[in-house]
C-alpha cells in the first residue's frame, strides 16, 4: 500500500470497526504501510499487485469471500471497487460499499451500488446520476493524533524556542497542485524568515521532491542557515505537528494539524490559500479541506503574516480547530456512523443490476483501452487525486 488518505483511512476505520466486535478481514498488497496495519492488528490477507483488475485478481477475491464468509465488501477507490462488483457482487450476490475519497469520481463506477463521497458538494454533484450517495467525512484518531511534549518534538528539528514553524504534511506531486503550493509557500516564507524567526518544515516524497530541496538549499544558502527543512517522507510525522506553529495543507493532512490544536491555512489548486476561521468554516464543511482558485502567494502571504504576527489569534484558532475535529472528524464518531451504514446496506443491499453493470463494463473498457493508447495520468481517481 502507498501512502495516502485513503489508504490510511481504510486501516484505521478497519481497526476501529473491529474493536466494536465485528470480523474485518483487511485485503490489501505490501507497501509502506505495513507497520501501521502490523500496529493497528486487523487480519490482513495479502493482494498481489501484478495483475490488478485481470480475471485472475477478480477470482481471487471471489475465492476469498467464500472462504472467510464476508457479508459485506468495503472498496476503497475505484480498482477495488471494480474488482469486488464484478467479483463477489456479481458471482454471489454480495453487498459491496464503495468509498471514493479522491477528489474526482470515475463515471464508469456501478451507479446501483451505494457509495460513499469525502465532502457534502460531492455528495449532492453526483447524486445527479447516481441511486444512492452517502457522507463519509475523513476520520482522525483523536487520541493518537493530539499534542504532546512540544518541546521534545521542536528538539527533533533542532528549533529554537524563539522560531516560529510552518508546518506541511503532503505528497509531493502536482496532484491537486499539492508541489506547485508547497514551493508557493517556500518562496513566501523564505523571504519572511529575512525579518522574521520562521522556519518551515516539509514532511512527504513524491516526484517533486527533489525540486523542492533543490529550491529549499537556494533559500537556506541566501539565508546561511536552515530556513526550510526537507525531511522527505516519514511514517510517522507527528514530531512535525507537534512542532508547529501553524499547519498549511489539505484534506486529512489539513484535518489532523487540527486535532493538534495547530491554525491552518487551507491549500487548494489553482492559488487557492484561505485561513480557518469561524467565518470561513463553512466553506471546508461543505466543499471539503480543499479550494479552487485564488492569486497564489498574493493570497498566501497576508493569511501566513496575520497568523503569524499574532499569537493571541494563533491560540484562539488552535482551540477552535480542536474542538472542530474532535466533534466532527474523530474516528470513534466516524467509525459508529460507519457501522450504521454496514447495517443499512446490509439490510436493503441492491440485487445484481445487468443494466446498470453491462453500462459500467462498457465504461471501463473504454477507460482501460484509453490507458493503453495514453499511459499519461488522465484525470481520474485511479491517479490517486486524493486530498
Amino acid at each position: 500500500m502507498s501512502m495516502g488518505g485513503s489508504q490510511i483511512n481504510a486501516i484505521e476505520l478497519a481497526a476501529k470497526v473491529r474493536d466494536m466486535g465485528h470480523h474485518v478481514v483487511l485485503y490489501a498488497p505490501h507497501g509502506v504501510l505495513d507497520p501501521l496495519v502490523d500496529e493497528v492488528g486487523v487480519p490482513r490477507i495479502v493482494k498481489r499487485t501484478d495483475a490488478d483488475l485481470s480475471p485472475g485478481s477478480v477470482r481471487r477475491l471471489v475465492d476469498i469471500v467464500r472462504r472467510e464468509r464476508i457479508d459485506l465488501i468495503h472498496a476503497y477507490e475505484w480498482g477495488p471497487s471494480l474488482e469486488a462488483t464484478f467479483g463477489p457482487h456479481l458471482r454471489f450476490g454480495v453487498p459491496v460499499l464503495m468509498t471514493v475519497l479522491s477528489m474526482v469520481v470515475d463515471d464508469f463506477l456501478p451507479r446501483h451500488l451505494p457509495m460513499t463521497l469525502s465532502t457534502r458538494e460531492m455528495v449532492d454533484q453526483r447524486r445527479a446520476v447516481h441511486e444512492r450517495v452517502l457522507l463519509t467525512e475523513p476520520p482522525i484518531d483523536t487520541d493518537l493524533n493530539t499534542a504532546g511534549d512540544r518541546a521534545a518534538a521542536r528538539a527533533v528539528f533542532g528549533f529554537e524556542d524563539d522560531e516560529m514553524v510552518v508546518t506541511t504534511v503532503c505528497r509531493l506531486t502536482s496532484d491537486l497542485e499539492k508541489l506547485e503550493g508547497t514551493l508557493v509557500a517556500l518562496d513566501v516564507l523564505g523571504r519572511l524568515a529575512h525579518d522574521r524567526r520562521v522556519t518551515m518544515v516539509i514532511v512527504g516524497d513524491g516526484t517533486g521532491l527533489d525540486e523542492v530541496r533543490r529550491r529549499a538549499d537556494i533559500v537556506n544558502a541566501d539565508h546561511g542557515r536552515t530556513v526550510i527543512h526537507v525531511t522527505g517522507q516519514l511514517l510517522d510525522p507527528r514530531p512535525a505537528y507537534d512542532a508547529a506553529d501553524v499547519m498549511i495543507g489539505m484534506g486529512s493532512s489539513a484535518l489532523k494539524g487540527l486535532a493538534f490544536g495547530k491554525p491552518l491555512v487551507v491549500q487548494g489548486e489553482g492559488g487557492y490559500w484561505k485561513l480557518l476561521t469561524p467565518d470561513t468554516v463553512d466553506e471546508f464543511l461543505y466543499a471539503g479541506w480543499f479550494g479552487r482558485g485564488g492569486r497564489g502567494a498574493a493570497d498566501f502571504e497576508p493569511e501566513i503574516v496575520r497568523v503569524l504576527d499574532d499569537r493571541a489569534l494563533r491560540t484562539e484558532l488552535g482551540a477552535y480547530g480542536l474542538e472542530l475535529a474532535r466533534r466532527r472528524y474523530s474516528l470513534t464518531v466516524l467509525a459508529s456512523a460507519l457501522e450504521s451504514m454496514y447495517e443499512d446496506v446490509l439490510s436493503s443491499a441492491p440485487g445484481r443490476e445487468p443494466r446498470a453493470l453491462a453500462r459500467s463494463a462498457r465504461e471501463v473498457a473504454k477507460f482501460l483501452a484509453y490507458r493503453v493508447v495514453h499511459p499519461s495520468p488522465v484525470a481520474s481517481s485511479a491517479d490517486g487525486r486524493t486530498a
